[in-house]
């Protein structure tokens, strides 16, 4: 099974420290661009996924004078009643994916987003499935179920109550190996529930380009955390393997 690379873009405030930059604007040794890795690397089909719209029109812009195909979505917090604002309905968040098929997808997916950070903003934007499956589109939009925080992961790993409703649609799950200590039994949960009924694809999330850089990322990490190295109070911060360096070595 092929890894497909999940990017992120410093869009995502305090997530990546990879920029969109083309080869001929980029600093001289500056950040990394995901632009620069997927030339370097033919990688013809840019995955990027965000934690909001504003790195679009970028993306798709350079993507196109590169002759990259790009393949955008939104990692966006799912709550069972976006009006309801309590801890309780935090505790009972989780996060999926929405990846934009072509035009008429990008036009739903910019008012489902408005719709979530406007009203559903809680601490973040958030929705629901009964909103989404009003602007919902087999056609324009897909829907992904990402391998950390997911319902499976928080239902797994923590004491969340998360319910998908996920039948109006085909989702495809995620999984990944980063050589965390749960890894191993998160991916068994996925391919128990997907079990001859959903699409699972391999993964790879991609923040930085080399393990030499996760040190940076932290970093920067914890700078937008107001932490320290010392005590990063970071989830998932115990593994350099969110990079492209480790994407080519299970590739």
């Amino acid at each position: 099974m092929n890894v497909i690379p999940l990017f992120k873009s410093h869009y995502s405030l305090g997530r990546s420290i990879l920029t969109l930059q083309t080869p001929d604007s980029r600093i001289e040794d500056g950040p990394n661009s995901i632009i620069d890795l997927a030339i370097e690397n033919n990688i013809k089909k840019l995955f990027l996924v965000e934690d909001n719209m504003s790195s679009f029109l970028e993306a798709y812009t350079h993507c196109k004078e590169n002759d990259l195909h790009l393949v955008y979505g939104i990692r966006m917090t799912f709550c069972p009643d976006m009006d309801e604002k309590s801890e309780d309905s935090r505790d009972k968040s989780c996060k999926y994916i929405i990846f934009i098929k072509n035009t008429d997808g990008y036009k739903k997916l910019i008012n489902v987003y408005s719709d979530a950070a406007k009203r559903g903003f809680y601490y973040e934007p958030r929705m629901d499935f009964k909103t989404l499956k009003e602007n919902w589109c087999n056609d324009s939009l897909l829907l992904a179920v990402p391998f950390y925080d997911s319902f499976i992961y928080k239902n797994s790993l923590t004491y969340s109550v998360c319910i998908p409703e996920i039948d109006f649609t085909e989702p495809t799950f995620f999984i990944e190996d980063n050589s965390l200590p749960f890894d191993g039994l998160l991916e068994e949960k996925v391919k128990k529930y997907c079990h001859k009924k959903h699409k699972i694809v391999k993964t790879k999330s991609v923040y930085y380009k080399s393990k030499d850089d996760f040190k940076s990322y932290l970093t920067f990490r914890c700078i937008n955390k107001r932490s320290t190295l010392n005590r990063p109070q970071l989830n998932h911060m115990c593994s350099d393997e969110f990079c492209l360096e480790s994407w080519k070595e299970q590739n």
